[in-house]
């Protein structure tokens, strides 16, 4: 059995924290390692112990709110029978993980992460669309991105705007905007 050193945990999580931190103002190839050890109360020997750069922290840091993002919506794709529930699902995850977004979506983070996540959900989006509406792989490809692009944009504002828009308001809203997508879409065939 494989035990947690505490130790080596919560360091981590100090590191992560005091990137991100330093990430609110500036981008990553403007921060030394050294101001995130002293920001984080560790030395550089045990920064290097973990991590090779600043890049391979934040990659770390990604790839845990990726992980959690999956599965997230893998476990709840059971249970959530619409659009609408895994909309809220997935709002929920960016609020939950608000520092992280706020960071993706700043002029500081790093959009190459929207892609990945986007690429992620896109074999199962296309699949489904393709089976469920009888479109070709090539359609329900650029249903995706269309909808994706829109959606990803607007969830954007709603963290740029510190989160004013209530909840399940934009849920439905874009819901709706989805749900008319596809009608219209459909439509042209």
């Amino acid at each position: 059995m494989n035990r947690v050193d505490v130790r080596i945990v919560k360091t981590k999580e100090r590191l992560r924290r005091a990137l991100l931190d330093l990430m609110v103002d500036r981008g990553l190839e403007e921060i030394s390692i050294s101001e995130v050890c002293e920001k984080a109360g560790v030395n550089r020997n045990t920064f290097y112990s973990h991590y090779s750069s600043l890049k391979s922290l934040l990659e770390e840091i990604e790839a845990q709110f990726l992980e959690e993002l999956i599965k997230a919506i893998t476990i709840s794709a059971e249970s959530v029978n619409s659009v609408k529930g895994l909309l809220s699902l997935i709002l929920d995850k960016v609020r939950e993980n608000s520092d992280m977004c706020t960071l993706i979506f700043s002029s500081h983070g790093d959009k190459n992460f929207l892609r990945t996540i986007l690429s992620f959900f896109l074999p199962n989006a296309v699949r489904n669309w393709a089976d469920n509406l009888h479109l070709p792989e090539k359609d329900a490809s650029l249903l995706f991105y269309f909808i994706s692009g829109g959606a990803v944009s607007i969830i954007e504002e709603w963290i740029r705007g510190g989160f004013d828009w209530d909840d399940e308001d934009l849920v439905t809203k874009l819901d709706s905007m989805i749900m008319m997508t596809q009608k219209a879409f459909l439509s042209s065939y």
